[in-house]
């Protein structure tokens, strides 16, 4: 039986043994328009998504030598170029604008607020965000950069060293604050906050910057091995969930955290907004582990990712297949897991971007795989609704564990979703096309080898 739908069961007389139709119950959600990022080269992406003011939504990434969005054609001035774009809540493009220069140029991840937004990645060589030029200190730096809602450059800030640097996620702080993660190599003291231990990467930082970009704050996940972020979330009184995956055991605010298994681990840890770690999470199977996606209410924290074998999250068991599972977990600010569960599939799951749900839940979206079920933490396992078709899915997850929907988006005929942003009801989707067979809303969105596109989506209830 499809998720979220019930038999409903209706006696016709004393003699007949009666009849089961399904509710008119309408689907948990509904694609309303979709806009793709289409080039001729196969690495159109748009790795950031974010609500804006209005109903609005920002997007970025990267291309190669030219693409189409919001109606208008970039060209690349080097290996790699930025596509930045901001649409209104019925999809007309607000604006779209282009930064790059010779090298290599990347923004990985979004958030907005009310004033505009503000992204991160990476850049090689010089590279002009409006009148800000920023020239990378090695092979690669990090860049944060900061724009209106009418798209023009507030501010542009670069961070690195020697060898390559590079920002991931960021999210906006109710005070105004940017925080964000930062990937290194090594080899550099960070400007303008007191040292921190000796970066001899490959170690990830978590870097609190001012409304102007300026450093609060950096804060050193390390190790042995290779240390990566891939998740943030911001509590509401600034408290800060940072994690991703390890190789090796963890070193982490003067603490050891061994590995629990091989390949690399996932974990977790929460700061305050003063950048004291509070608690720290690890957990991994024989194979590659990762929390991928995180949010924090105040009084609730989800993380989400992949997970291999038999792994143990704060005590509590998990068991994948023979391919990566999805470990769905919620844990208290104080770092008490509340429950865990997971999505299986007998194909493999990829980690899912997440976003909070309007019942204080969680929304996450991935790709279709064999086999795919949506455990609870209690009772029967959900299976996906693809009454709708699709390769792309949307879930959601109450706050006691139980699944509220798990369904196909229609219309993905090879689109692979992974950013995910709300605001409100309206849930906006980064959605990876391939072939001619996708469709949003009954429009065509066909894809040259690889395009990216953003989705909008309206929830029901």
């Amino acid at each position: 039986m499809p998720a979220g739908k019930v038999l409903l069961c209706v006696t016709l007389s004393a003699t007949a043994l009666g009849a089961c139709s399904p509710p008119p119950l309408p689907d948990p959600f509904t694609v309303r328009w979709g806009r793709s990022m289409s080039g001729p080269s196969n690495e159109d992406e748009i790795d950031g998504v974010a609500a804006g003011a209005e109903g609005s939504v920002f997007v970025t990434g990267k291309f190669e030598r030219s693409t189409s969005i919001g109606g208008t054609t970039l060209t690349s001035a080097g290996a790699a170029d930025i596509p930045f774009a901001r649409f209104d809540s019925s999809g007309a493009a607000r604006w779209v604008k282009r930064f790059g220069g010779t090298g290599e140029d990347n923004l990985f991840d979004v958030d907005a607020d009310d004033t505009g937004a503000v992204a991160t990645g990476w850049f090689e060589g010089t590279v002009a965000f409006g009148g800000v030029t920023l020239t990378s200190a090695g092979a690669s730096d990090c860049v944060v950069v900061s724009v209106t809602n009418a798209g023009s450059v507030r501010w542009a800030r670069a961070f690195g060293g020697p060898l390559r640097d590079g920002c991931n996620e960021v999210t906006i702080a109710s005070d105004g604050s940017v925080v964000t993660s930062l990937d290194t190599e090594g080899g550099w003291t960070p400007p303008g906050v007191p040292a921190i231990a000796p970066l001899s990467g490959p170690d990830t930082l978590l870097a609190r910057l001012t409304g102007t970009g300026s450093p609060q704050w950096l804060r050193r996940v390390g190790g042995a091995g290779a240390q990566r972020g891939k998740a943030l979330a911001v509590a509401p009184d600034g408290s800060v969930d940072f994690g991703g995956d390890t190789r090796g055991a963890l070193q982490v605010g003067g603490r050891s955290v061994p590995l629990q298994g091989a390949g690399r681990d996932a974990w977790f840890g929460r700061w305050s907004a003063a950048g004291q770690l509070q608690w720290v999470q690890l957990w991994g199977g024989p194979g590659d582990d990762l929390v991928k996606g995180l949010v924090d209410d105040g009084t609730r924290i989800y993380a989400v990712g992949p997970f291999t074998g038999d792994v143990r999250v704060a005590g509590s068991p998990l068991a994948a297949g023979t391919a990566p599972d999805l470990a769905v977990t919620r844990f208290s600010p104080g770092g008490a897991l509340t429950w865990a569960t997971s999505v299986t599939a007998t194909g493999g799951l990829t980690g899912a971007e997440v976003a909070l749900a309007p019942d204080g839940g969680v929304l996450f979206g991935s790709a279709r795989a064999d086999g795919i079920q949506f455990r609870q933490v209690s009772g029967s396992a959900v299976p996906l609704d693809d009454d709708p078709g699709g390769i792309g899915w949307l879930a959601h997850y109450r706050p006691d564990g139980s699944v509220a929907f798990a369904q196909t988006v229609a219309g993905t005929a090879d689109g692979r979703p992974g950013e995910v942003a709300r605001d409100g009801r309206r849930v906006y989707l980064d959605v990876v096309l391939r072939g001619d067979a996708n469709r949003a809303a009954g429009t065509p969105l066909p894809a040259v080898g690889k395009d990216g596109s953003v989705w909008a989506l309206d929830l029901a209830a």
